[in-house]
């Protein structure tokens, strides 16, 4: 999605270039290169947060899942005495239920 947008911005900078060129006048050039730039940096900013909002999800996911494992508690079966994680409804081992 950021790549769409940073290509896009470039277009939006090469159009109206071309666009301010082909007015004919300075003053055209300019307030049409002024608009481009505008639009284009527009763009750029939206694919930069994009991209940190990406990041931030990533970290906030590596952070949950070893918050996870941190928390995780064994439990022993009493049928088979094999450890199973707490969030299981039965054991793997034999199927015993916990109570």
């Amino acid at each position: 999605m950021s790549t769409a947008l940073i290509i896009t911005g470039a277009v939006a900078i090469i159009i109206s270039v071309i666009t301010g060129v082909f007015t004919g006048t300075f003053l055209g050039f300019l307030l049409f290169l002024a608009g481009g730039v505008f639009i284009g940096m527009i763009l750029f900013a939206f694919s930069q947060i994009i991209d940190n909002q990406l990041n931030i999800l990533h970290q906030l996911q590596v952070q949950n899942e070893f918050m996870r494992q941190l928390h995780k508690i064994l439990m022993n079966c009493p049928n088979c005495d094999y450890e199973y994680d707490n969030t299981f409804s039965s054991c793997p081992n034999c199927g015993h239920r916990k109570l």
